[in-house]
């Protein structure tokens, strides 16, 4: 039996371990402005979806270690919320066609992996992430990758 419930940094961090393997050069750094992207955008955001007991819990986090505070208090589930911001807005999606491809790759595989830990996602949210998926994939000339769960 878990004690613990599993968190946003948890997941990402173990999502691009595995995904940095056999990356070197360019698409070793362009996978890491990723993940530095993705936990920005956590950081920056996270306030608007937080409840009363979790902003107060993220408030206590951030007293103790400020950085990384709102991914190691949200739900995985949470993160895919965050996605569609990832993909269409501009502060968070990169203008180079190389880094933009890398990103929209790396966000869809990410999708995926949620979509295989998060039991039950909200059914609104996996067609609003689906849909940026989309967009996205489009506007970087990328094959879209399956993200519907059957």
């Amino acid at each position: 039996m878990r004690w613990f419930r599993r968190n946003v940094d948890q997941v990402l961090t173990e999502f691009f371990a595995v995904r940095r393997r056999g990356c070197a050069g360019p698409r070793l750094e362009r996978v890491e402005r990723v993940e530095t992207v993705l936990r920005d955008c956590v950081e920056q955001a996270a306030e608007a979806v937080l409840d009363d007991g979790e902003l107060a819990l993220l408030d206590a986090e951030r007293q103790f270690r400020p950085t990384g505070a709102a991914a190691r208090v949200l739900a995985p589930a949470v993160l895919l919320e965050f996605l569609p911001l990832v993909l269409d807005d501009p502060r968070w999606r990169p203008e180079d066609p190389g880094e933009l491809r890398v990103h929209v790759l790396t966000v869809g595989a990410l999708v995926r992996h949620l979509l295989a830990e998060v039991q039950d996602p909200e059914p609104c949210v996996v067609h609003t992430v689906g849909a940026a998926l989309d967009r996205a994939m489009r506007g970087a000339g990328a094959a879209r990758p399956t993200v519907v769960r059957e």
